[in-house]
């Protein structure tokens, strides 16, 4: 085996730290953005959420060795002295303590979260120990939808008590706002709701505790054939079932992170559209000119000091850069839109375009891959609804009358669902048929099957009721 050296010259594209640090803040989610912005406030103590006065004079340059920002421009550092970076912001009118609804008693009073609530009724309702205890390992074992997750052998063994107790307990549980929590299923948390509502005698909860699976099946020719009862009343006692709630921790008890905050904010001036920044509670960041001052007095401070001072400074100057960056391009991206969706800011979803990302990305100069990442999980308020930005991407799809959206197609499809009779819903190759003949849109049957479950729309034999319509 010969042993030689050889030398080979290659090209390799790599990110520096601080070009990584921009990618990043350019991705993350508003909620996100806002949480690293708080702690960076918190460690670094160049930023600051104080506002500055606009009258102080530049500072001078105070990096020394320092690596270069990745655009050709130095950085204005009195430019992030003050608010021009936001100045793009939408100015929404803030709630104050002179506001006449306005009230801290009713602010503070409220629990922030559902286990907050359920604590708080455990607290109050049971006065032993053990049923406390029972309570609390109750609210500490629920799902996401609001019901039990685990079984009566596992708290027995959590807390040492008997079943009797648990049951006990959870009959009262249940009742608990919101209605049916803490149930073992979704039967047991439908006919308590209809428990509390004194309902017991009813066709709808005796459909509950005897016909459940069929129920659940839309199996109910079997339940006609069972029960000596008229098809107005079973369609009727179906319809009061589908008013119940089967996840309890649903609704005004949602999960906090489920609230939709917008990124931009698209409005309607005169004849046209403008695109802003949505600024509502996004924590105020600007540099601290105390430290950027001590900084530049290096008589009184150590290397070490000075060392570390330094790259602090380098830190928020980049964060800083990265928020404009990230609000800059946001803009840019909304205006394209803006640009290609007119009709669908006027109309709706009828006359959305068919777009995709090279669209943009030719428009803001950047990649498509970066142009996807950056718009994850970011939405945009319209004058037609607020809205994921992915919405806007869509297929075009070719029609007798011109390209349309498959964006326009799913909505097509929703609406054709809607005015199908009930005891003889559309198959997908009738929806096809349908799109064809009406709106000279030509799909296969297996796209709508694909687009349908998309909508969360359930097949034919799942939509069919087993009854004829009552007038």
């Amino acid at each position: 085996m010969i042993q030689e050296l050889s030398q080979k010259l290659r090209q390799e594209l790599r990110l520096t730290p601080q070009l990584l640090e921009l990618v990043k803040i350019l991705q993350l989610p508003r909620m996100e953005l806002q949480q690293l912005i708080t702690h960076e406030i918190e460690i670094n103590p160049f930023l600051s959420e104080e506002l500055l006065d606009e009258n102080e004079q530049q500072i001078e340059d105070v990096k020394d060795d320092e690596p270069e920002l990745p655009h050709e421009q130095e950085i204005d550092y009195d430019y992030f002295f003050h608010d021009e970076w936001k100045s793009s912001g939408y100015d929404f009118a803030k709630k104050s303590e002179e506001d006449d609804d306005f009230s801290f008693v009713e602010i503070y009073s409220q629990p922030k979260t559902l286990r907050d609530h359920l604590m708080t009724q455990v607290h109050l309702t049971f006065n032993t120990v053990e049923e406390i205890e029972i309570g609390e390992f109750i609210t500490d074992s629920l799902s996401d939808e609001g019901l039990l997750e685990v079984s009566f052998a596992d708290i027995v063994e959590g807390i040492k008590c008997t079943e009797e107790s648990i049951e006990h307990v959870l009959a009262k549980y249940r009742l608990f706002d919101p209605i049916g929590i803490g149930s073992r299923d979704v039967r047991e948390c439908l006919m308590t709701q209809l428990e509390y509502q004194n309902k017991t005698e009813t066709v709808e909860y005796m459909l509950l505790k005897d016909f459940f699976e069929e129920f659940m099946t839309n199996k109910i020719y079997k339940i006609v054939a069972k029960v000596k009862i008229s098809e107005a009343k079973l369609e009727k006692a179906i319809d009061e079932i589908k008013k119940l709630n089967p996840k309890p921790s649903n609704g005004e008890w949602g999960k906090n992170g489920d609230y939709i905050i917008p990124d931009m904010i698209i409005e309607r001036k005169n004849d046209d559209f403008v695109c802003a920044i949505n600024m509502t509670q996004f924590p105020e960041v600007h540099l601290n000119r105390k430290y950027v001052e001590m900084l530049k007095d290096k008589e009184h401070i150590k290397k070490e000091e000075e060392k570390f001072l330094k790259q602090r400074l380098n830190s928020a100057i980049f964060m800083l850069e990265g928020i404009h960056k990230r609000n800059r391009t946001l803009m840019r991206i909304t205006e394209r839109i803006i640009m290609m969706q007119k009709d669908f800011l006027n109309f709706g979803i009828s006359t959305l375009k068919p777009m995709i990302l090279a669209d943009i990305a030719d428009y803001v100069g950047m990649h498509e891959s970066t142009i996807s990442r950056a718009l994850e999980n970011k939405y945009v308020d319209t004058p037609q609804g607020v809205f994921p930005y992915k919405f806007f991407f869509s297929r075009s799809i070719k029609t007798d009358m011109g390209d349309t959206s498959s964006t326009n197609v799913k909505d097509l499809v929703k609406q054709i669902v809607d005015t199908e009779s009930p005891s003889k819903p559309f198959t997908d190759a009738q929806i096809a048929d349908i799109l064809k003949e009406k709106y000279s849109i030509t799909i296969a049957r297996r796209t709508v099957a694909k687009y349908r479950e998309q909508c969360n729309i359930l097949p034919t034999v799942k939509r069919k009721k087993y009854f004829k319509e009552v007038k």
